[in-house]
């Protein structure tokens, strides 16, 4: 079973078969970083040895001179890729190879037979669209034919432009084409064509004037990266035509190159010749006229586009990163201003593994059920966050995998801050596999190695400044809580410590990091973890006002409350403690002592999961603290929240921002009697 959020990030990846991704263009893509799509048909058949290889390479490095990742797009062995090697392009420009070319009608064959080609402008925008590469340089579009009225040659370039939701930069149409024609058919199909510059003259490849108009004119980087952007949103689904007009210094050579071609038209007609035989005249001709001039400003005009493609790619790169951020805080609208929470520490994907059946050693594999969910104690405190409105950031990191594409595709389904997930080359993915019995945890296997590349210069002082709150669990490493500690004090932000499990907060306390802690969420079992080093106290005041079932726990607590940071107006300890509910100690001013007792919901949740539960509670308690909630109304909402996550295999309930839904059921349980017992509340000194 896959829960609803990993299936949504999965549907992206299956459609990929065995696609290939050049380490530039995987980290670009994992890092939202602009990428710019280019053919390889101009290299397999459009230009000679050596010129094709040296043009490929050109380009490549024009757009990195930007700021941008080249994707150069190809089929190699069956295999598309996505941004290829300096091999693979050797490879291709190698004339003696049988490349073929790959549009989309040869797409399926070339990859179920094996073969290997340069993609068409048509094939290139397929493989872009799939990937998310939403801007496409070129030389030049094809058209429709002269005479293609009667022959129906009309390039399969102008029907992808109007199925296909990629912008192509390029030079136009050459006039060797019908332009007119060309123009009314992308009409047709509802193709955007702008000309980018002051007018609307659409250009002619080799010249700046065709005689005919665009639709539109974008004047710069900027306007066309902005109605590229309004494209995708509206999910028109059709591409965008960007034509820019050949540049002023080779307007000359372009100007005797595009009368060759009109000399080379009429010699045509009056030979008679037409139909397919009229373009390879033609090129021919043009070349034979231009004395081989025309493959220079051929290649002056790739250039100049490739650069327009990547200025364009890096414009609306920016445009779409702060649509994110946008659509990021939009569920924040109603959390109180500065209440910014940061949550630093785990992303993993974990595998739940429930046994129904077991068929015996070394016989069959055992019969159950296996559900993949998103986990990770930061990232479920940073989505239990997001889902009750707050605005939290999750700093974080993932491989450079399929997982980790799927982990932050997940997280941003989900509408989380994902701007401070890095992702981590030649690393995998953290990944958990659970084995449950009854929903509770048994036992695990982990591989959590990733996590060591939380390092100190992902969090800044910009980072912690201002927050509410900053949430650190002990998956991440010692010296990076440390640093973050000491800028929460800096800065006198409260410091939330989450264990996560018992060894490593053992590591934590024994550094002494609780000294700079206001609030520390653990649970039984991970507060046992250093009672052997608790200095216990003889606190009879306290024992003596509580219920005796809480006489070994409560001390516990109330010794860390007296190590903890005293920087902060209060210091905490909030504990979950099974079936019999949570515990709250709270130090709010001098030696006033407040000790708060939740019982566990009146209603017993059908359990499938105890996984995320108790960071479900901590999400729920702050989110609720950070609304102005009292001591009462934050503990319902954490139990609430992890009575949630109790039924359901994901780590975070999917309803839990439904506020109405949620005050329906704590009424309802309080309606039951189910209300918060102060257990002690008075002076309390801390050194007896």
């Amino acid at each position: 079973m896959i829960t609803r959020a990993f299936r949504l990030a999965q549907e992206r990846y299956s459609r990929q078969f065995h696609t290939l991704f050049s380490n530039e263009v995987n980290e670009a893509l994992s890092n939202k970083k602009p990428i710019l799509a280019l053919e390889s048909t101009i290299i397999t058949h459009g230009l000679p040895n050596p010129q094709n290889y040296e043009l490929a390479q050109t380009v490549e490095t024009i757009c990195r001179n930007n700021g941008v990742a080249p994707a150069t797009m190809a089929v190699m062995r069956g295999s598309p890729c996505i941004g290829l090697t300096r091999e693979q392009l050797l490879e291709l420009s190698n004339e003696s190879t049988s490349n073929i070319k790959i549009s989309r009608r040869d797409m399926a064959a070339a990859i179920q037979q094996k073969l290997t080609g340069g993609t068409t402008v048509s094939g290139t925008m397929i493989l872009a669209h799939q990937n998310n590469i939403p801007v496409f340089a070129t030389g030049g579009i094809g058209g429709v034919h002269r005479g293609g009225e009667d022959t129906m040659d009309v390039s399969a370039d102008l029907t992808e432009l109007g199925r296909t939701p990629v912008a192509v930069v390029c030079a136009g149409v050459k006039s060797i084409l019908d332009i007119a024609k060309t123009l009314e058919y992308l009409e047709t199909q509802g193709v955007t064509v702008a000309t980018f510059g002051k007018t609307r003259d659409f250009p002619a490849f080799f010249t700046a004037k065709s005689g005919l108009l665009s639709h539109t004119n974008v004047e710069s980087a900027k306007d066309a990266a902005e109605m590229i952007h309004v494209n995708r949103t509206l999910n028109l689904g059709s591409g965008i035509v960007i034509a820019v007009p050949i540049p002023e210094e080779y307007a000359a050579d372009g100007l005797e190159i595009e009368n060759a071609i009109q000399l080379a038209l009429r010699e045509a007609t009056d030979a008679q010749i037409s139909g397919n035989a009229i373009t390879p005249f033609i090129l021919q001709r043009v070349s034979e006229l231009t004395s081989g001039r025309s493959l220079n400003t051929n290649l002056a005009l790739v250039r100049n586009n490739v650069l327009v493609g990547s200025q364009i790619a890096v414009e609306l790169n920016r445009i779409e990163h702060k649509s994110r951020e946008q659509r990021a805080t939009h569920n924040f609208d109603h959390s109180l201003s500065g209440d910014r929470i940061l949550v630093v520490g785990a992303v993993n994907v974990d595998i739940l593994c429930t046994k129904h059946e077991d068929t015996g050693a070394g016989k069959d594999l055992a019969r159950g059920e296996v559900q993949h969910v998103m986990g990770g104690v930061a990232r479920n405190v940073a989505e239990c966050l997001t889902r009750q409105n707050m605005k939290s950031t999750l700093i974080s990191v993932v491989g450079d995998d399929k997982l980790g594409k799927l982990a932050l595709d997940c997280c941003d389904e989900i509408g989380m801050d994902t701007r401070k997930i890095s992702t981590i080359l030649d690393s995998s993915t953290p990944v958990a596999q659970l084995l449950l019995k009854g929903g509770d945890v048994l036992e695990g296997i982990c591989n959590f190695s990733c996590h060591e590349h939380i390092k100190t210069k992902l969090i800044s002082e910009a980072d912690v400044a201002g927050c509410r709150y900053v949430i650190v669990d002990c998956d991440t490493p010692l010296e990076t809580g440390i640093h973050i500690a000491q800028l929460c004090q800096k800065h006198c932000v409260p410091l939330v410590l989450e264990p996560t499990a018992p060894l490593k907060f053992k590591q934590f306390y024994d550094a002494g990091l609780l000294s700079m802690v206001s609030l520390l969420s653990p649970n039984a079992t991970e507060l046992a973890a250093i009672s052997d080093d608790l200095a216990i106290s003889n606190h009879s005041k306290l024992l003596n006002a509580i219920p005796q079932e809480f006489s070994q726990i409560l001390p516990q607590m109330v010794q860390c409350l007296s190590m903890m940071s005293q920087q902060t107006d209060s210091r905490s300890v909030l504990t979950t403690i099974g079936k019999n509910g949570v515990l709250y100690c709270c130090q709010s001013s001098g030696d006033q002592l407040q000790v708060y007792h939740l019982p566990k919901a009146p209603v017993s949740p059908q359990i499938k999961s105890t996984s995320g539960a108790g960071d479900s509670f901590l999400g729920g308690f702050l989110a609720a603290s950070c609304k102005g909630g009292s001591v009462e109304e934050c503990l319902k909402m954490g139990t609430y929240c992890a009575f949630r996550s109790l039924e359901s295999f994901d780590t975070i309930d999917s309803d839990i921002g439904d506020e109405e839904l949620a005050g329906v059921t704590i009424n309802s349980w309080e309606k039951l009697g189910w209300n918060v017992n102060v257990l002690y509340d008075g002076q309390f000194s801390f050194a007896s």
